[in-house]
C-alpha cells in the first residue's frame, strides 16, 4: 500500500513538473519567440484553461498523497518507537560498565 501510494506521489510530481513547463508566461510564449502564434498548438482558446485546471488538479492530489504518506510513515514509527520496549533495559539510570574503577568526588581525597 506503502509503497503504491509513494509510486502515484513521485508520478504527480513528475506530472506537476511536466504541466507548469508547459504553460506560457504572461504576455507572451514560446511561439513569440520562434515567430509562430503561441495559441496554435492547442486551438484559439489556448493551453491557459485545461494546464491551469490539470495544475490544480495534481496540486491537489499531490497534497492528498503528502499527508497520506505522512500518515503511514507516523504509524509505522509509533509502533516500533513508542509501543515496545528495549530488550534488557528495565531502568532509566544509566548502568556502570564492568571493570571501571569508580573515581572520588571532586574535592574528596
Amino acid at each position: 500500500m506503502y509503497t503504491l501510494i509513494l509510486l502515484v506521489h513521485v508520478s504527480l510530481a513528475v506530472m506537476i513538473v511536466m504541466v507548469v513547463l508547459m504553460q506560457v508566461g504572461k504576455g507572451s510564449g514560446m511561439g513569440a519567440a520562434f515567430g509562430g502564434s503561441s495559441e496554435s498548438f492547442f486551438g484559439s482558446t489556448g493551453p491557459s484553461n485545461f494546464l491551469e485546471k490539470a495544475t490544480i488538479v495534481a496540486g491537489i492530489l499531490f497534497i492528498v498523497t503528502s499527508i497520506i504518506l505522512a500518515v503511514l510513515s507516523g504509524e509505522s514509527r509509533r509502533s516500533v518507537l513508542f509501543n515496545q520496549a528495549l530488550p534488557g533495559q528495565t531502568s532509566t539510570m544509566p548502568a556502570q560498565k564492568p571493570g571501571l574503577p569508580v573515581s572520588p568526588p571532586a574535592g574528596r581525597k
